[in-house]
C-alpha cells in the first residue's frame, strides 16, 4: 500500500537548530551554521552561534520534550555583508540548519573577505505621474505634473535618491510597454 502525503510540504533542508546545538560542547557557541534557504544566493550566509540558552523544563511536565525551544543569538552575515547580532529564537525550530564543519569555516570567512559589496542605487528626486492623474491634475488645474519619489530605505539598504546636483543611475518611467499584438490597438488613444 503507498503512502499518501497529506498537506503543505515545504523546501526546508536539514535540522532543527536545537537539534544541531545540543549535540554540541556549549551548545555551539562559535560555531557556524547556515541555512538552506539562504544558499541559493551567489553571496555567503551564515550564523556564527554568539549564545545558545535552551528553555528547560521549568516545573511544567513535557513541556519542552522535544527541546524545540530557547533564547539563539548568532552573529549573521547575509550576501557576504555583516548584519550584526540578531535574535533567531523564532526560526530555530525550522528544519532548516546545517552545521558548518569547522574545515570549512575557513572558505566561507574567506567568501566574506572577497565578496565585492553592491552597488548603490541612486534614484532620482522626482518621477513623472501616471497618464491617467496627469489627466486628473490637468483638469483641475494643478501645474505639477511630476510626483516626489519616497523610498522605503529599512527594506532597500542599498539604493536612496539623488542629492542635489547628483545623477542617477536608475531611471523610473510609467509606460505601458509594446504590446504583443499591436493590430489590436489601433485606433486606440
Amino acid at each position: 500500500m503507498p503512502y499518501v502525503q497529506v498537506g503543505r510540504t515545504h523546501s526546508f533542508l536539514g535540522k532543527r537548530l536545537w537539534e544541531i546545538l545540543g549535540s554540541l560542547q556549549d551548545f555551539g557557541v562559535g560555531r557556524m551554521v547556515v541555512r538552506s534557504r539562504f544558499e541559493r544566493y551567489p553571496e555567503v550566509c551564515y550564523y556564527r552561534i554568539v549564545s545558545a540558552k535552551p528553555q528547560m523544563d521549568n516545573g511544567r511536565p513535557h513541556m519542552d520534550e522535544d527541546n524545540m525551544r530557547g533564547k539563539v543569538t548568532a552573529e549573521q552575515i547575509f550576501r557576504g555583508k555583516n548584519i550584526g547580532i540578531v535574535d533567531i529564537s523564532k526560526a530555530s525550530y525550522k528544519t532548516d540548519f546545517r552545521l558548518i564543519h569547522k574545515h570549512e569555516e575557513a572558505k566561507y570567512l574567506q567568501k566574506v573577505k572577497e565578496s565585492v559589496p553592491c552597488d548603490v542605487k541612486i534614484y532620482p528626486q522626482t518621477m513623472d505621474m501616471p497618464p491617467l492623474l496627469k489627466m486628473i491634475a490637468e483638469r483641475e488645474g494643478h501645474s505639477a505634473t511630476t510626483l516626489k519619489v519616497n523610498l522605503n530605505s529599512k527594506k532597500r539598504n542599498n539604493c536612496r535618491t539623488a542629492k542635489d546636483g547628483e545623477t542617477p543611475n536608475v531611471s523610473l518611467s510609467i509606460d505601458l510597454g509594446s504590446p504583443a499584438s499591436p493590430e489590436l490597438y489601433e485606433g486606440v488613444l
